[in-house]
């Protein structure tokens, strides 16, 4: 079994999710020296879009999914019996498409736990043509292991692109104090910002970035000053984590989190930018398969009460020369290089 392409919809899906997603088809690429290729070539574009699929199913029901088939053994560069192309999928299929075809191996990014009373059996069925589907979250995979998976499933883990490196030499300088990453609804854990506007009440020169939104585009803004920046940009994003002392890190499925991943706490690719960018960690986190994984608790302490965060934050913001050892050991074991590694030993395993 082998990856001779990595398929990639940069051509058309520019949010910022998905430029994590570039880096590390790049990265893989490089490694595996293979080439990235368009997800939608021309004739799929033609006989595959939002005019042609209702009449597919009118024909037949089954109609749809033998076309798509049919299209990803039509590229070159998987003619051969044992080659296969690669391609990172964010949210699982609902539907036939480039990533569920018998030529594909896809990586799945964020699968979520089923609400109760939800079934696999749609998973299982738009991934049944996949020779290997890879899963990144542990916590993910040992669940559909306990499920009775019937698809050929293994684990490679997300990771951060060789190119944000943490050397030793490396030291980033600092401007601000406390960087809440992200939408404040959805990457910051409730319960940290409840224990980060106390400790700003107890201690009112306390300065602390977060992002809110302006007339529809989001900004980043300091408590004390207003308006700091956009940081758009993949390259602004990492400047802004590098110029920062201290963030807050949890795992998105607690404290509310339940609703939107069922209960599944994945360890984020933020968790890795943050350790590259020289932060300072706290956080909150279930102990599992996962956050071990990560080795969360040597650089993250997971704190349970305010009295635990005042302290920890305190520590942190009169800190004047933190060592980050712990930090490079960590990253070592998940730059995209060695999941390419990883994922060359996956394939001869099944070959």
């Amino acid at each position: 079994m082998r990856v001779t392409n990595i398929l990639s919809t940069r051509a058309y899906e520019l949010s910022p999710p998905f430029h994590l997603i570039y880096e590390w088809e790049d990265d893989l690429a490089a490694a595996l020296g293979v080439p990235v290729a368009d997800a939608k070539t021309p004739l799929r574009k033609a006989l595959i879009n939002r005019y042609t699929k209702p009449a597919y199913q009118k024909l037949s029901g089954g109609l749809l999914d033998k076309l798509n088939n049919s299209l990803e053994y039509g590229r070159p560069a998987v003619r051969a019996a044992d080659a296969y192309s690669l391609a990172y999928e964010l949210y699982p299929a609902q539907e036939p498409n480039f990533t569920t075809a018998a030529k594909t191996i896809p990586i799945l990014v964020d699968l979520w736990k089923p609400r109760h009373g939800d079934s696999l059996a749609g998973f299982y069925h738009w991934y049944r043509r996949c020779p290997l589907v890879l899963i990144s979250s542990l916590e993910a995979l040992e669940y559909l292991q306990a499920d009775g998976c019937p698809l050929p499933v293994a684990h490679l883990a997300l990771s951060l692109s060789d190119r944000h490196r943490l050397l030793p030499s490396t030291r980033y300088e600092k401007k601000y104090d406390i960087l809440l990453a992200g939408r404040l609804n959805i990457r910051t854990n409730q319960v940290l910002r409840n224990y980060l506007e106390e400790y700003v009440r107890q201690y009112p020169a306390t300065e602390y970035l977060y992002q809110e939104e302006i007339d529809g585009e989001y900004y980043y803004s300091s408590n004390q000053t207003g308006l700091v920046g956009k940081f758009q940009s993949r390259e602004d994003y990492i400047g802004l984590l590098r110029a920062s002392r201290i963030s807050f890190y949890s795992t998105p499925g607690i404290d509310g989190g339940e609703i939107r991943t069922g209960g599944f706490n994945p360890v984020t690719p933020r968790y890795l930018e943050l350790l590259a960018a020289q932060c300072l960690l706290l956080g909150k986190y279930p102990d599992n398969a996962e956050t071990r994984y990560y080795e969360l608790p040597k650089v993250c302490p997971n704190v349970n009460s305010y009295e635990e965060f005042a302290r920890t934050l305190s520590g942190y913001l009169h800190e004047p020369a933190p060592s980050f050892e712990a930090h490079r050991a960590i990253l070592d074991k998940h730059y995209t290089s060695v999941r390419a590694q990883e994922l060359l030993g996956i394939l001869a395993a099944r070959s």
